[in-house]
């Protein structure tokens, strides 16, 4: 309804002509008819006011015309543009921009942490869809505006003395000039559901919001939470700002620079334009400066890390803000509710409103394993952290080595290992225990460090120990570290022994160094039997029987195996020891004897194997009888005993044994003449090695599958395998790798 067409109604309604209605005004007919027939749609105040005296009405009815008398004074442009230039090199975000091409019309929330760059990409998304929006397009600050809707309003085209004093009213002048038109509204900034409601354009325009919150409240809305970039993404980032030949000169420097930046795009902006300003500076020296003072170096003129990330922090309530300090403690970049109760010393319940609230601001993450928090968040936390956080510190590492030792006892224990027990268990299955394990194995080293500053050396001891069977489980190169640093916390003779059994199994089994194995095992048989320790001596004894195995001395390896064999106080021990025995056997050219040895301990164990520790136990006494079987000239069994391996493997989830037992099927069917299903086990084992991130078992398939393609006479083959474990050697590059590099360089030289 126009202010003419109201005005008509009223003085009809008034039984006034338009002569009548000018003479009790004031105002002239010829004025009054073209408001009438909309030729005139802007009335003067005190027109308006002149007509509403002259026509009687009341105050509801003076009010109606009032508003609409300010609507026809607007002048607004068509159409109207108010989004700033956009950012050029915008990368990384083709996947978010598609996906708000995909919205028509509606509400899109982008969230994420500061510096994930939100309004770059609102921008974007602007520019890039100007031509479905030919009404126009507007950008308004909500959070750095006091009054956005009066901004709206005035990009509108609304003068300000027309603006409306009070809010309902301006709400009302807004919403009658976005009716009908097809506009794409920025709000960038917003912090509350309430501010979005109030600026929203109409449901056949596009609005495109900014947050540092999830904004959740809003109903309908797309959301889109940006993160940081990838790492090829920051890298291009930065190549863009600093030139591309500056990256390609230092890549591996520049490298370091995006993951110290935590592909932020803020943080890499920042680092490219003090490099950029400074062209004489090499890549080297802003990694330095940055590695020393981290966000402190990260600020460029407005731009600045550390004060985004406080933003975010300041309006939270004082146990979100307490919660956020104590994550600066943090072992790894996942936090669960219970680790932040222990953290806070608050209640889960209240841990947990605190965590929603710190994701609420994009400060972490929400995943299927608590809450992330990822590079310069963390690094931001770190440095809030003071002396008053110490007893937090110590009560999670405490807390963190409990649940170790908690997890580890589920799998089973040999020898004195047995003597660990736990106060209370917070694991319902070992299922559950090996997930908390399985995502906290790669930082024990730095639980272990940080426990022993502390004082925690018993519980250091202790969850060492319990995790005897599982690491034998999930091997890996961290055990060597991890049973290197608990010997500083082994305190009592048996810890002690149990300690360095554990070393030289790591030692001799996953590093492959049977003479350091060796000795670290005999210095642990001396402390057995001087301080009358006994109870972990068979173990000693077995692990030292492999080494000397390893180094060639199989009789010497035969007779400590059995000495081994006699100390063992547990029927599964012994059984283990003996199937180790058929192992050496079969090394010593006995094929027929280490058959015999395995067929019989397996009949053993598969009476009783139903616990992963047993289960374990018998898949390796299959694995071994397998590979007997082979050497015996008997391949067929061999797939037989090791297919039965495989699916005992599966049952106890065990992968990377699972991994090697495909291999060595693979072995099996090459022995019986069946390349294509070598090829096939020989492929999964190593798709399987390449998750794990087993270099060495990587590499010794590649090989495998080179001494297939040789057989075929495929040599394109042949050279692609060798050339893949060369690559590989070179990337992993250890005293093993380098010699087997030598000897695949002469293969290649030969082939």
């Amino acid at each position: 309804m126009t202010f003419g067409a109201r005005l008509v109604q009223h003085r009809r309604n008034a039984g006034l002509s338009q002569e009548e209605l000018s003479e009790r005004s004031g105002v002239s007919v010829r004025a009054i008819s073209d408001m009438e027939r909309g030729r005139a749609r802007s009335p003067q105040r005190r027109t308006t006011e002149a007509l509403l005296d002259a026509l009687g009405l009341d105050e509801r009815d003076r009010a109606e015309l009032r508003r609409l008398a300010r609507t026809g004074r607007v002048t607004q442009a068509s159409p109207v543009w108010s989004v700033p230039m956009y950012v050029a090199d915008l990368i990384g975000r083709d996947a978010e921009l598609d996906a708000i091409a995909k919205t028509p019309h509606g509400l899109v929330v982008v969230h994420g942490v500061a510096g994930t760059g939100k309004t770059s990409l609102a921008v974007r998304a602007a520019h890039l869809l100007e031509g479905r929006f030919p009404d126009g397009q507007l950008f308004i600050d909500v959070e750095g505006s006091a009054r956005p809707l009066q901004r709206l309003l005035k990009d509108l085209g609304v003068p300000a003395e027309h603006v409306p004093e009070d809010a309902h009213g301006q709400t009302r002048l807004y919403r009658s000039l976005v009716a009908g038109k097809r506009l794409l509204l920025v709000l960038d900034g917003a912090s509350t559901e309430e501010e979005v409601r109030a600026l929203q354009a109409d449901s056949g325009c596009l609005t495109i919001v900014t947050s540092r919150r999830r904004l959740t409240g809003l109903a309908g809305a797309t959301w889109i939470r940006l993160g940081g970039l990838s790492e090829p993404c920051a890298t291009e980032l930065l190549a863009s700002i600093v030139g591309a030949d500056r990256v390609a000169a230092d890549p591996g420097t520049a490298r370091d620079l995006v993951r110290l930046c935590g592909m932020s795009p803020l943080a890499l902006r920042i680092a490219g334009n003090r490099l950029a300003s400074r062209p004489r500076w090499p890549l080297l020296h802003l990694l330095e400066q940055i590695q020393e003072r981290r966000l402190a170096a990260l600020t460029a003129g407005d731009l600045d890390v550390r004060g985004a990330f406080e933003v975010s922090l300041a309006h939270l309530p004082e146990t979100a803000r307490l919660v956020f300090r104590r994550l600066g403690l943090l072992v790894g970049t996942h936090v669960t509710p219970a680790l932040a109760a222990e953290l806070a010393a608050i209640p889960p319940d209240e841990a947990e409103r605190a965590l929603e609230e710190l994701a609420d601001v994009s400060l972490l993450d929400p995943d299927d394993r608590g809450y992330a928090m990822h590079g310069l968040v963390r690094t931001f936390a770190h440095g809030l952290i003071d002396t008053t956080d110490d007893d937090a510190d110590r009560r999670m590492l405490a807390w963190l080595l409990h649940r170790t030792s908690a997890a580890g006892v589920l799998f089973g224990q040999t020898g004195d290992a047995r003597r660990v027990d736990v106060r209370e268990q917070p694991f319902p299955d070992v299922a559950t225990g090996r997930r908390w394990l399985d995502e906290h194995r790669d930082l024990l080293p730095e639980i272990v460090e940080r426990a022993q500053a502390r004082g925690l050396h018993d519980d250091v001891a202790r969850a060492v120990i319990a995790l005897s069977h599982y690491s034998a489980i999930e091997p890996g190169l961290v055990w060597e570290r991890v049973y290197r640093l608990a010997l500083a916390s082994a305190r009592e003779p048996w810890q002690e022994i149990v300690v360095l059994g554990q070393l030289g199994w790591a030692l001799f089994d996953v590093a492959q160094a049977p003479g350091p194995a060796l000795e670290v095992l005999t210095r642990a048989a001396r402390i057995a039997e001087t301080s009358g320790e006994t109870g972990h001596l068979g173990w000693i004894w077995l692990i030292a029987s492999a080494a000397h195995s390893g180094l060639g001395d199989f009789d010497d390896a035969e007779r400590v195996c059995l000495k081994a064999i006699d100390s063992m106080r547990e029927p599964m021990d012994e059984h283990y020891a003996r199937s180790v025995l058929g192992v050496l056997w079969r090394l010593m050219n006995r094929p027929i004897a280490a058959v015999t040895a395995h067929e019989e301990v397996a009949r053993q164990q598969r009476a009783y194997a139903r616990s992963i520790y047993e289960l374990s136990a018998l898949g390796r006494t299959l694995g071994w009888l397998g590979l007997a079987l082979i050497d015996a000239d008997r391949p067929d069994d061999a797939v037989a005993a090791l297919t039965e391996a495989e699916d005992v493997y599966r049952r106890a989830r065990m992968a990377s044994w699972l991994a090697r037992t495909r291999w060595h099927r693979g072995l099996a069917h090459r022995a019986a003449e069946r390349l294509d299903a070598s090829d096939e086990d020989l492929g999964h084992a190593l798709a399987e090695f390449r998750v794990i991130g087993d270099g060495l078992a990587e590499i010794e398939i590649l090989r495998e599958l080179a001494v297939n393609a040789e057989a075929r006479e495929d040599h394109t083959a042949h050279q692609r395998h060798l050339g893949d474990a060369l690559a590989a050697c070179e990337r992993w590059d250890t005293d093993v790798t380098r010699e087997i590099a030598a000897d695949v360089r002469k293969r290649l030289a030969g082939a």
